[in-house]
């Protein structure tokens, strides 16, 4: 099953799908990402995003004014929303840093938690609904027991590379969106849930501050949190190793 694409020619010769990119603020991954589309594709627009922004800037509602051939939403923290993604000819995908057991905010927290034995990356089709699209393609690799919240996310950050790459190739040469047998396993996680997760309570046990501690604490983010009496109290984020 797949998406396919026309191909036009111009004196001959086929010409390259469009396409629009959003990126994230990590340079090395951001450039990396853009470098490879544009050998693949006609990049009509690269948008980069910090993690704090949520919406577009006005100029890229007039880059969608003509339909493209494709969307990447590559780490980028921007929402799209409908409007835009109708004007995208064959596929908008969005690359997540987690695997499709873990939809939304917080995966690599919540799979340190739960003990999980591995991790991953997915790519998948953009909808309206955060996460929920039709799976293309993902990636896994196993959790150690050294990872802390930084190292796991960072290698699916390093993962999430590797499968931008694989999927804009296959669809570069095949001219279409060919997709997996995989499932999402819930609804995506939200930023709320995620902090009203990181929270603890002085009747948690033991166990449940130990296993929070490692799944949370982060080298650059706040967390866990803890509340008594109504009172919130923040841990420090963990230093580097």
């Amino acid at each position: 099953m797949g998406i396919y694409r026309e191909v036009n020619t111009t004196n001959g010769k086929p010409q390259l799908p469009t396409c629009v990119l959003f990126i994230s603020d990590n340079l090395y991954l951001a450039q990396s990402a853009a470098i490879w589309a544009r050998s693949l594709f006609d990049v009509r627009y690269i948008g980069q995003y910090n993690r704090n922004q949520k919406k577009f800037s006005p100029e890229v509602f007039d880059i969608f004014a003509q339909p493209v051939d494709y969307l990447f939403n590559y780490l980028s923290p921007i929402i799209v929303p409908g409007c835009i993604l109708q004007h995208v000819r064959c596929a908008a995908i969005n690359f997540h840093p987690a695997p499709p057991e873990l939809p939304g905010v917080g995966s690599a927290s919540y799979a340190l938690y739960e003990n999980a034995e591995s991790f991953g990356v997915t790519a998948h089709l953009m909808t309206e609904q955060i996460d929920a699209g039709e799976i293309i393609r993902v990636i896994r690799f196993p959790i150690v027991p050294e990872d802390t919240c930084d190292r796991l996310f960072q290698r699916a950050l390093n993962y999430s590379l590797i499968l931008f790459y694989e999927v804009l190739y296959e669809i570069a040469r095949a001219g279409q969106v060919t997709f997996s047998n995989e499932k999402w396993k819930r609804k995506a996680f939200t930023r709320k849930q995620f902090e009203r997760w990181m929270t603890l309570l002085p009747t948690d046990t033991l166990d449940e501050f130990d296993r929070k501690v490692r799944a949370i604490r982060h080298s650059q983010f706040p967390g866990p949190f803890l509340e008594i009496n109504g009172l919130r109290f923040e841990l420090p984020p963990r230093k580097d190793d």
